[in-house]
């Protein structure tokens, strides 16, 4: 049985008054979390665009149109490579939600594009593998239904400005897996490619991270920097930290211009409401309860009105994500992910602020109650 003064008690008799504070809470919720959510599917798209180079180096010539035969010639002497395989690639444009963005169609040896597979955990899931020597390729799915190729049709037009091809490229597979790839067969590139800029693909003996970080480590070490340009997973990581800092800047100001406002909104109405209550905490004060107790028991009616706010503005967000996801954007290959804990992470300062601006007024008024006077203008 619930206790007569317990907080739940306002909320089981004033569900008008308590409706308004919980929707605020829950639409800007949804809002910020909402917002937070599309932004970082930019890192999304990047991480699963180019997530292929957590699991190998990527080796390019610079200033030059190959990579000098002793720099490649030190890498193989490293104790900490594995398997080194030459990789020669055509590209195309795929379009994400900030832009077009290109996505590079390895040509590998049949070798190097079943270690490549494996170590990024991705599998054929329709349709069957290049052959060698036909222009022929397998790609992502997602990356199929963005480019809205069906299996069987043209990948890669030269007709096309968006495809970086001599040849039509005819899709024969479809890859599933945590990351996108493209791969092809390099002879069919060699053959047909007027460009002969061969990079390389390193791979750690195992497919531990750290075997492959210890890689990364040891190529940065051991090649001249004017001659070869070394991908690493952890540049990848940086330069995209570094390109969104400014836009989670730009983030961080508005959603914190939304906490000010949506707080300020929920504490005068919690005010009002309270205000509206006087005749009542007037009555407790009067009989004795003190104003510590009546602060602590508005401030678990804040807080319950807070935390109901906040689940329903994440259930109604996920719903609205789930939505936007299935509609939008999963028919284009676009990425969107519904659950994305820094989203909520960035909804958490709004009932916290809340709860304090609004228990700040309520106390202010506490502070000055008269019990005696309100009970006689009664």
């Amino acid at each position: 049985m619930i206790r007569p003064l317990h907080p739940l008690i306002y909320f089981r008799r004033n569900p008008a008054r308590v409706a308004p504070l919980v929707f605020v809470i829950m639409l800007a919720v949804m809002l910020v979390a909402c917002v937070v959510t599309i932004v970082d599917s930019i890192r999304l798209t990047i991480y699963t665009l180019y997530g292929y180079n957590r699991y190998l180096t990527g080796l390019t010539p610079r200033n030059a149109l190959d990579i000098p035969s002793d720099q490649v010639e030190r890498i193989r002497k490293l104790p900490q490579l594995g398997a080194l395989y030459p990789a020669h690639s055509y590209q195309v444009l795929i379009k994400t939600i900030f832009g077009k963005m290109p996505f590079p169609i390895f040509g590998l040896s049949p070798e190097g594009r079943q270690m490549l597979l494996e170590r990024s955990h991705v599998r054929l899931i329709a349709g069957r593998m290049p052959r060698e020597g036909q222009p022929e390729a397998a790609i992502s799915d997602d990356v199929a239904r963005n480019l809205k190729v069906p299996l069987g049709g043209v990948l890669a037009n030269p007709n096309s400005l968006d495809d970086y091809t001599p040849v039509p490229i005819r899709l024969v597979g479809l890859l599933h897996g945590p990351v996108w790839l493209g791969i092809t067969s390099k002879s069919e590139v060699d053959k047909t490619s007027p460009y002969s800029c061969i990079g390389y693909l390193a791979f750690a003996p195992n497919a531990s991270p750290n075997a492959q970080r210890a890689l990364d480590r040891a190529i940065e070490r051991a090649v001249d920097h004017t001659q070869v340009r070394v991908w690493r997973f952890a540049d990848l990581v940086h330069e995209t930290e570094s390109a969104l800092s400014n836009l989670y800047l730009i983030l961080n100001l508005a959603i914190g211009i939304i906490v000010f406002a949506i707080a300020f909104v929920c504490g005068l109405l919690a005010n009002i409401y309270f205000s509206q209550r006087l005749p009542e905490v007037a009555m407790l004060a009067a009989i004795g309860y003190h104003r510590g107790f009546l602060l602590r028991r508005a401030l678990g009616e804040v807080c319950l009105y807070c935390v109901c706010g906040w689940i329903l503005g994440g259930l109604l967000t996920i719903g609205t994500l789930w939505v936007i996801r299935a509609v939008f954007l999963a028919p284009k290959g676009l990425l969107l992910d519904i659950f994305d804990p820094t989203a909520f992470m960035f909804t958490l300062p709004l009932p916290l602020t809340i709860a304090l601006f609004a228990l700040a007024t309520i106390a202010f008024r506490l502070a000055s109650l008269d019990p005696v006077s309100i009970i006689e203008r009664r």
